[in-house]
């Protein structure tokens, strides 16, 4: 078990039916990554619609116009979770709710070994550091457990939050997608940034020391850490 921003924790775990997806958890010092879970559908419809019109002016909506209703698309989410997709529910450690998810997509293999990153979390949470704390243990576990060499993340040009966010997790500006993705109806143009995991440790190593001593790590971890990016940091239980 590590102390800071990790726990290191295996359990043991019964041999999974056919059907029986494994659940994988990644603890922080203030927060814990989840894969969902059906039990999750209550809570997760539930901010979904308390926070539908802080989310509707930043995502896609289907090609007639419309927004899956959050129980269509919470299962949809189950069911994507596989080879090609990896979604983490977030929640706050000390009162266990659920605040934000973040989504691996379109996950490739082969020589590519790269996936798409999105992420929200609920006004609640928003600009409280949240969200800097869950992606960095969700780039640790991308490099180091899935072993993928490259994340993307596209963004709307006017959305100044999350491009601070990646800016500040050491992503890389790589150029401007003219009306890449429809976002609130309409054809958005799209920012498009990228992080190596050769450029992880050193950005990583870099966020240690810029965030409050509560959340950091043990000064010899982290300095181990940020030389081994495939260092084991989840449970995985079935």
């Amino acid at each position: 078990m590590a102390t800071g921003d990790m726990t290191i924790r295996r359990q043991s775990a019964r041999k999974p039916t056919s059907c029986t997806k494994p659940t994988i958890t990644l603890r922080g010092a203030r927060i814990l990554l989840r894969t969902p879970t059906p039990s999750d559908r209550r809570e997760y419809c539930s901010i979904r619609t308390t926070n539908d019109a802080y989310f509707r002016p930043w995502e896609p909506r289907a090609t007639d116009g419309s927004v899956p209703k959050p129980a269509i698309a919470f299962q949809r989410m189950l069911k994507a979770q596989g080879d090609t997709c990896r979604t983490f529910l977030v929640f706050e450690s000390t009162t266990n709710s659920m605040i934000a998810r973040i989504s691996c997509n379109q996950i490739f293999r082969g020589p590519f070994q790269n996936t798409i990153i999105g992420y929200w979390i609920i006004r609640k949470h928003a600009g409280k550091g949240y969200m800097t704390e869950a992606l960095m243990l969700a780039l640790d576990h991308i490099f180091g457990d899935m072993k993928l060499h490259r994340v993307e993340a596209n963004l709307v040009p006017k959305n100044a939050r999350s491009r601070s966010l990646v800016k500040r997790l050491g992503f890389r500006f790589e150029g401007l997608a003219k009306r890449y993705l429809q976002i609130a109806g309409r054809w958005s143009d799209h920012e498009h940034w990228a992080i190596t995991v050769e450029e992880w440790p050193r950005a990583r190593a870099r966020l240690l020391r810029s965030r409050p001593a509560r959340s950091r790590t043990n000064p010899a971890r982290t300095a181990s850490r940020a030389k081994r990016p495939a260092a084991k940091s989840h449970t995985i239980s079935r």
